[in-house]
């Protein structure tokens, strides 16, 4: 018996595992031959601590240390990269861009509002005419999500912990305190 049962080897379920197998012993069950096949980095790719509310600006930056340098041996490769992302404001999209302009001046590293010829010159396949102002968000980063993947999925093992694929969760029961998930892969609790 494992102290955590996760079910789901996404980049959500192998960072529950990472940070759990520091205080128990871990099993990480994923339906797939490879875990993260279906989900991982088609919208984790983009390390902004401009998008999102309050608190998930705020959790974004706590995250950031972490992710900037992360414990020896967890990647052969940095985790972040520099990007910058440009934000247009579309016709009639003026009253949410100068909101968006507003907080992201409040962030860690503050957006800058450019100028139409900065923004072509940035990116010169811009169509003027189809948009009124530009800003620059100078802090988002690529997250290299393979890398953060395979990291998380580490450290699981070299805590202890199983990582079990072509497990798919066929029942999941509780009793006498303890959950218990029937796999094609066996029973694990």
């Amino acid at each position: 018996m494992r102290d955590f049962l996760i079910i789901g080897g996404g980049v959500a379920g192998a960072a529950a595992g990472y940070f759990l197998a520091q205080s128990g012993t871990v099993t990480l069950l994923e339906r797939e031959r490879s875990p993260g096949l279906h989900s991982t980095g088609r919208s984790a790719a983009l390390f902004s601590e401009y998008f999102g509310n309050r608190a998930v600006r705020a959790l974004t930056a706590a995250s950031r240390s972490f992710l900037a340098a992360p414990p020896s041996g967890f990647a052969d490769v940095p985790l972040l990269a520099p990007r910058g992302v440009l934000a247009l404001c579309p016709p009639g999209g003026e009253k949410p861009f100068e909101e968006a302009l507003d907080e992201g001046r409040r962030a860690p590293t503050p957006v800058v509002e450019i100028d139409a010829a900065e923004a072509l010159r940035r990116c010169p396949i811009l169509r003027p005419g189809r948009w009124s102002r530009a800003m620059l968000k100078p802090a988002a980063m690529d997250i290299d999500v393979d890398a953060l993947h395979q990291g998380f999925l580490r450290g699981i093992r070299a805590r202890g912990g199983q990582v079990i694929t072509s497990a798919p969760v066929r029942t999941l029961t509780r009793g006498g305190g303890v959950w218990r998930a029937v796999t094609d892969a066996g029973e694990h609790a």
